[in-house]
């Protein structure tokens, strides 16, 4: 990705011309490396970024400046990287990311450029990694994350980003190996660690 923008850059740099017309931009080799449109300098419309060898990086669209639309960036191997939309320069609405092999990698919602409900992880392997809720760009209720065997690895309950309530951890095979409660990112009460009690001040 640190490749995607240094090339942004390099098209700001030579291609820019506040002519408001479409440009494009070629690699040595005469294969075309980007091509969108300039108003007043500023990428305006359809944005397209390629490799060398003529494989597509990205597409996007901007208004006066600004990332506003659809967008989708892909990995070098071919395969779809990023896709969803922006708004006036943030994420907004539903994101999808992916693994270089295809498996899906994240699905989650923006709101105003913060996670704004359900978000799921997931191993390469297209198992479960994480599920939560996000609530104005903070955690906010039961998170999960697996091992990549699919075999529940902790359980967590968040208020406003903060541990609050219930927290259970598992080995790979199933086992129970930790298993207390928070009270505002605090543990507290009695809890177990590694088989062994252990007493916190009272929640």
């Amino acid at each position: 990705m640190n490749r995607i923008l240094s090339l942004i850059g390099v098209v700001l740099m030579v291609g820019c011309s506040p002519t408001g017309e479409p440009f494009e931009s070629y690699y040595d080799n005469g294969q075309l490396e980007s091509q969108g449109a300039l108003k007043n300098g500023e990428f305006n419309g359809p944005y397209e970024l390629y490799q060398e060898n003529g494989q597509l990086l990205l597409k996007l669209r901007y208004k006066d400046g600004e990332l506003d639309g659809a967008s989708e960036t892909y990995h070098e191997n071919g395969e779809l990287r990023t896709r969803g939309r922006y708004r006036g320069g943030e994420l907004d609405g539903a994101w999808e990311t992916y693994h270089e092999n295809g498996e899906l990698k994240t699905r989650e919602t923006y709101k105003d450029g913060n996670p704004d409900g359900p978000r799921e992880m997931y191993h390469d392997n297209g198992q479960l990694m994480v599920k939560g809720t996000w609530k104005d760009g903070e955690l906010d209720g039961v998170r999960e994350m697996y091992h990549d065997n699919g075999q529940l690895w902790e359980k967590t309950t968040y208020k406003d980003g903060e541990r609050d309530g219930l927290w259970e951890i598992y080995r790979d095979n199933g086992q129970l190996r930790d298993k207390g409660m928070y009270k505002d990112n605090e543990k507290c009460g009695e809890w177990l660690e590694y088989g062994e009690t252990v007493t916190y001040d009272p929640c």
